[in-house]
């Protein structure tokens, strides 16, 4: 069986101080798993919204690697969504991935590893780490393995899409089709900007370019059951949000003001369902 990549499986976020960084997403209504996961002079905080983790990291001065440096230099411009781990099922024998093995969290709470594909197929996108970790359980079963982490209280159910900034859209579609994972449609926003759009399971890669800024993840957006409710939590704890309006996509949008981590947060609510 060809390797396939079905999902993303984390985001991992960079920050220098992870007790910090707990706090600040504790206080966004996310809830933060109590123990922490050390390995290999990196420590991770976990979360999760639906059957997507979210991993809060930071690294010591003595870790190294791929994952630490990408850990070191979000931790130094402070704090950044530094990529994700692809979710693969299969294998490839013809092709052998990378030797290099990067340390995360298991779904047991034990240490698992994902592995960097080779350089020719690694789909590079500048500023963002990307590896790949076997997926035996489907979506349900992870979403339910998650929940261990605690319900979130600003409601949010599932990660819906991943805001990417690139200097060339044309070379990220090709490289994202050279994995295997296709591009949905492209949609002009004006002033020479495009976005090209790639989903797997329920969330949505937002890749857009030209970048004029630094390129890399700028933001998450995440769907939730109440909007209010998530705006209200964010306020209630002392962040600053804005009032929730209509989404391009239908339902609302609501964002945290200022940058978790570097990170620019929305919430999302889906549309009414049609009436009967």
């Amino acid at each position: 069986m060809a390797l396939k990549i079905t999902c993303v499986e984390r985001v991992l976020v960079g920050t220098a101080d992870l007790e910090a960084a707990r706090t600040r997403w504790s206080r966004a209504g996310f809830a933060v798993a109590p123990d922490e996961i050390r390995s290999n002079a990196i420590e991770f905080a976990r979360m999760a919204a639906g059957g997507v983790e979210i991993d809060l990291c930071a690294a010591d001065a003595s870790a190294s690697g791929p994952l630490a440096d990408a850990i070191k230099g979000a931790a130094a411009r402070g704090g950044a969504a530094i990529g994700w781990i692809w979710g693969v099922v299969g294998e490839e024998p013809d092709v052998p991935r990378s030797g290099a093995s990067i340390a995360i969290p298991g779904t047991d709470g034990t240490v698992a590893h994902a592995r960097l594909l080779p350089d020719e197929r690694a789909a590079r996108l500048p500023g963002v780490f990307t590896a790949t970790a076997e997926v035996t359980s489907s979506l349900e079963a992870r979403r339910v393995n998650l929940g261990g982490f605690g319900a979130n209280a600003n409601t949010v159910t599932y990660l819906e899409h991943i805001v990417v900034m690139t200097p060339i859209l044309e070379d990220a579609i090709a490289a994202h089709g050279s994995i295997g994972v296709a591009c949905k449609r492209i949609r002009e926003v004006g002033n020479g900007a495009r976005q090209a759009f790639f989903k797997l399971e329920q969330t949505v890669l937002e890749v857009v370019g030209p970048a004029r800024g630094e390129p890399g993840c700028w933001g998450l957006a995440f769907m939730c059951a109440d909007i209010d409710r998530a705006v209200g939590i964010a306020r209630k704890s002392g962040l600053q949000a804005t009032e929730p309006k209509p989404a391009i996509q239908g339902g609302k949008i609501a964002r945290i003001v200022d940058p978790l981590d570097g990170v620019a947060v929305a919430f999302m609510e889906p549309p009414p369902a049609p009436a009967r």
